[in-house]
């Protein structure tokens, strides 16, 4: 008779009339558990150094890198050590930029008078460089609507509260003579148009960035109906991607219409030549350190509670800015 039967440890026999073949299962089931018993104390011990290696050797490894860095850095910089320092005054990429903004001879000229569709009145914001913006645009979009340009207004409710008009800061009879065979500039409405009109001129504000498209369809109707149109906020009102002649008109007007009075040229050439006495390279930088800006940094430049109460002040102006910033 066969019985099928297990030992402890899970060691399976098979019992017979054979004592010997039994103690001989056992012997081999124990020499098992001890070989088992072996595997697992020696992957123990062997985590076990490994830990140690870790825990002695952390310094060595750190070492190791930091030198393999140094030594890295030190070939990247002899490599290009090898070529000569690059002369930024004296670049030969230099020959390669030219001046774009030269009137295309194809280029029609500005319509005069009656020929054009209306009058564009433009009102500007910002600081001077916003305005600046704002009055290159507004050129270009007069040339678009095929529009007579009234000089824009400058922003005189900002935070600067600055009084200063056109004709004080740009050389207005530069502006309107060196454009005129793109766009018809003139000072202002003449008389006649406006005891002619019932009502004030229409006022609307254009979404930032607006294609030269959106001009011609949702200005231009307006301007065609009621002859006089103001744009208000005109800051960056413009798309950026204009085709080749508007960008042309665009940079001649920034580069070339838009000029400072004598006395402004006067007073920036007396402070060149005297910082050419100084050196002969300089750079200008804008800092634009001015308290609207500051008061959009959110920052705290240790002016102590004045300072703190001033820009919350000016922050309340925004309603997305907190108006209490600790940092």
């Amino acid at each position: 008779m066969v019985v099928v039967g297990k030992v402890g440890n899970g060691c399976k026999f098979t019992p017979t009339t054979n004592l010997a073949l039994l103690q001989k299962h056992q012997h081999v089931c124990g020499r098992f558990q001890r070989k088992q018993f072996s595997l697992s104390f020696i992957c123990g011990l062997m985590l076990f150094a490994l830990g140690l290696i870790s825990l002695f050797t952390g310094h060595v490894a750190s070492h190791l890198e930091y030198y393999s860095f140094k030594f890295m850095k030190g070939a990247l910089s002899s490599k290009l050590n090898r070529h000569p320092p690059i002369n930024i005054w004296k670049s030969k990429a230099s020959k390669l930029y030219y001046g774009c903004s030269s009137r295309d001879p194809n280029f029609p000229h500005a319509v005069r008078g009656r020929a054009s569709n209306g009058y564009l009145l433009i009102a500007t914001s910002g600081g001077l460089n916003q305005q600046r913006t704002g009055i290159t645009d507004a050129v270009v979009v007069a040339r678009i609507l095929n529009a007579t340009l009234v000089v824009p207004e400058l922003d005189h409710h900002s935070f600067w509260k600055d009084d200063s008009d056109f004709v004080d800061i740009f050389d207005i009879e530069w502006f309107i003579n060196s454009l005129a065979k793109d766009v018809t500039i003139i000072k202002r409405i003449p008389d006649k148009v406006m005891r002619s009109m019932d009502r004030p001129p229409y006022t609307m504000r254009v979404p930032r960035k607006s294609p030269p498209e959106f001009y011609l369809d949702q200005v231009l109707p307006t301007l065609l109906r009621r002859r006089v149109v103001q744009l208000t906020k005109f800051d960056y009102r413009l798309a950026n991607n204009l085709d080749e002649q508007l960008a042309k008109l665009r940079c001649r007007v920034n580069y070339h219409g838009l000029r400072f009075t004598k006395p402004i040229r006067k007073l920036g050439q007396e402070l060149v030549m005297k910082m050419r006495k100084m050196a002969t390279r300089f750079i200008a930088i804008h800092l634009r350190f001015e308290p609207d800006m500051l008061a959009f940094s959110g920052c705290y430049y240790g002016g102590g509670d004045k300072e703190r109460n001033q820009l919350a002040e000016i922050r309340k102006r925004w309603e997305t800015l907190p108006v209490r910033l600790i940092f």
